[in-house]
């Protein structure tokens, strides 16, 4: 009985696709079968069973200790008229988790920026400011508001900057009084 063979000629390049797509196949199994077999199949949401309600509130203070961030800031500023540099005393006290950066602007006209800084990190402070333009003589309400950010970049952060920093909870803001005297003062 004679035996017929066939044969197939494959060409370097299928050969090639083929080959990859099995270790696509493979990579993806392991992948799986890690990520299935990660989790523990007994364990339960939360952690508070079996806690008194002081430890309980001990923890979630401690939650909340970490995710609070402090701010510093002149209570009030002076500058003389025509210029625009003033003693802000920014500083982001050493106990923040967190870079901030600050923006100051007249209250109730967020959009109308007087200043705005870089990060600082914890333990640092900005003592003088260069305000964006001069302000009139007379006493300025302004807000100045900090934001606090992650000190590691992120590949795209929450605000869309490519290899950037995400925002650290939500900003905090101090009303301030900048009084612009006349020179002659």
């Amino acid at each position: 009985m004679a035996e017929h063979f066939c044969k197939v000629r494959v060409s370097a390049r299928r050969r090639g696709a083929v080959v990859v797509l099995l270790l696509t196949l493979v990579v993806a199994g392991v992948a799986v079968a890690l990520l299935l077999g990660w989790g523990d199949p007994r364990a339960r949401k939360g952690y508070y069973e079996g806690k008194t309600p002081d430890e309980i509130r001990e923890d979630l203070d401690s939650q909340v200790d970490w995710y609070a961030m402090e701010i510093s800031v002149a209570s009030t500023m002076q500058v003389e008229e025509g210029q625009t540099r003033v003693e802000a005393r920014l500083e982001n006290v050493p106990n923040n988790h967190c870079d901030q950066k600050v923006r100051m602007y007249p209250t109730g006209h967020p959009e109308d920026v007087l200043y705005q800084s870089g990060a600082i990190a914890p333990g640092e402070y900005v003592q003088y400011v260069d305000l964006a333009y001069a302000l009139p003589k007379g006493t300025h309400d302004v807000t100045v508001e900090f934001q606090g950010y992650e000190r590691t970049p992120t590949l795209v952060s929450d605000e869309g900057a490519l290899l950037g920093h995400n925002r650290f909870g939500a900003s905090a803001a101090a009303q301030v009084a900048i009084n612009v005297v006349g020179s002659d003062t």
